[in-house]
């Protein structure tokens, strides 16, 4: 695919990227290098200026995001979809932010009850809420939408 021209998907990419190397505690350098790009060229994604998909295609999995993720956003999407894997359960599948979210907490509720005979249905919420808190601060997933 073409490199896109449209100035305001190519700022929302370079934002979002922006923001996820930055809640990944990565500078410029250490991005480009773990993705095998050069500074100049990795600038370029920052700086909303288009690149090749290769070059896209080389960010996303060291961002944490689903293959295809930059031309998502570039398509119109607001945020990239997350890059989940398991080796043991099949190929890495994409998911929304919330789709992550409810998975993590259909997960823990899961492995709550399995292990534990005594929990109740608050203790459970709160474990739930807990975890999604801690993976919000680990940037794996955006923060809480507030009330307007």
């Amino acid at each position: 695919m073409a490199a896109t021209q449209d100035s305001a998907a190519l700022q929302r990419l370079a934002d979002l990227t922006t923001e996820r190397r930055i809640q990944l505690g990565m500078t410029k350098s250490d991005l480009a290098r773990a993705a095998g790009l050069t500074i100049n060229t990795y600038n370029k994604v920052e700086a909303a200026r288009p690149v090749r998909d290769t070059t896209y295609g080389k960010i996303e999995p060291v961002l944490g995001w689903a293959t295809g993720a930059c031309r998502e956003v570039l398509a119109g999407a607001d945020e990239a979809p997350v890059a989940m894997t398991s080796s043991e359960y099949g190929a890495p599948r994409a998911a929304s932010p919330e789709v992550f979210q409810r998975d993590i907490e259909e997960a823990v509720q899961a492995a709550a009850i399995t292990a534990t005979d005594n929990l109740t249905t608050a203790d459970v919420r709160k474990l739930k809420q807990h975890v999604v808190e801690e993976l919000r601060r680990r940037g794996y997933l955006p923060p809480a939408a507030t009330a307007d």
